[in-house]
C-alpha cells in the first residue's frame, strides 16, 4: 500500500502564507536561493501553482519542499494564449523544483516572486488544504488492469481516482511515467477541469500529475487530457 493524502477541500487564506507548508497560490516560500523556472518558448517566468511539504509523504531528514510551476497565460491573456507543450514532462514548459538540495532540470532565474494562481475573476488567491490520510493499493499497469474483472477494475479506479498528494497515479491514457530510467513517486494528482477554486487552463478535461524522484532530488510534471 502507498500512503496518500486525499484533498477534501481548498481553504482560502486571508493573509499571505510565509511558512514552508503545503499551499496553492500566493508566492513560494523559498528554502534556498530562489530558482524561478523560465519558459523555454516564451522566455518568461512560469506561473507558480503550489508548494508541497514532502515530509508527510516521504522520509525526509530535514524540511523539504517541492514547488510546481507551469507556463500559463495571465488573466488578461487567458482566452488567447495556451502553450500545448505544457502537458509534456521534458519540453521546458513546466517544472518541479525541490529545495533544499534539489537538481535543476530547467532554466531558472533568481526571482523571489512572480506570476501565480488566480481565480476565474482574475483575483490573486492562496489556499491551504484539508486532507485525509489514506492508502492506495499497489500500482497496476494498464495492461494488467484490462485483465481484471470489471468489478475489480471499478474498485481500483474508485480508490486511486481524484485529487490527492502521494499515492499511485490514475493513468487514463496509458501508463505515462516521466521516463523509464528511474523510479518515480507520485507527488500530486489534480483534476484541473473540475470544481477548483482557481483557474488553470491545461486542456479540455485535464489531469495534472507531478512526480518526484526516489532520491527526492528532482521532479517532473505532465498532463493527461481526454
Amino acid at each position: 500500500m502507498t500512503k496518500k493524502l486525499t484533498i477534501n477541500k481548498f481553504v482560502e487564506s486571508t493573509t499571505p502564507i510565509k511558512e514552508p507548508i503545503t499551499k496553492f497560490g500566493g508566492q513560494p516560500v523559498w528554502l534556498e536561493t530562489p530558482a524561478w523556472p523560465v519558459s523555454v518558448s516564451w522566455e518568461m517566468p512560469m506561473q507558480f501553482v503550489c508548494q508541497i511539504d514532502l515530509r508527510p509523504l516521504f522520509k525526509c531528514d530535514e524540511a523539504k519542499l517541492a514547488y510546481i510551476f507551469l507556463t500559463h497565460a495571465s488573466f488578461e491573456d487567458k482566452d488567447k494564449f495556451f502553450d500545448p507543450d505544457v502537458i509534456f514532462p521534458d519540453e521546458g514548459e513546466n517544472a518541479v523544483i525541490i529545495q533544499p538540495g534539489g537538481v535543476l532540470l530547467v532554466e531558472t532565474e533568481e526571482l523571489k516572486t512572480g506570476p501565480s494562481l488566480y481565480t476565474a475573476d482574475g483575483e490573486n488567491c492562496e489556499f491551504v488544504l484539508v486532507v485525509t490520510e489514506a492508502e492506495d493499493p499497489p500500482f497496476i499497469t494498464s495492461e494488467d488492469f484490462q485483465e481484471l474483472p470489471s468489478a475489480e477494475r471499478e474498485k481500483y479506479t474508485d480508490c486511486i481516482y481524484g485529487n490527492k498528494l502521494g499515492g499511485v497515479p490514475y493513468f487514463f491514457q496509458g501508463d505515462e511515467w516521466p521516463d523509464e530510467e528511474q523510479t518515480w513517486n507520485l507527488l500530486l494528482q489534480l483534476n484541473t477541469g473540475h470544481d477548483l477554486p482557481f483557474y488553470l487552463n491545461l486542456g479540455a478535461s485535464p489531469q495534472l500529475m507531478a512526480f518526484v524522484s526516489e532520491e527526492l532530488t528532482h521532479g517532473r510534471m505532465l498532463v493527461q487530457d481526454s
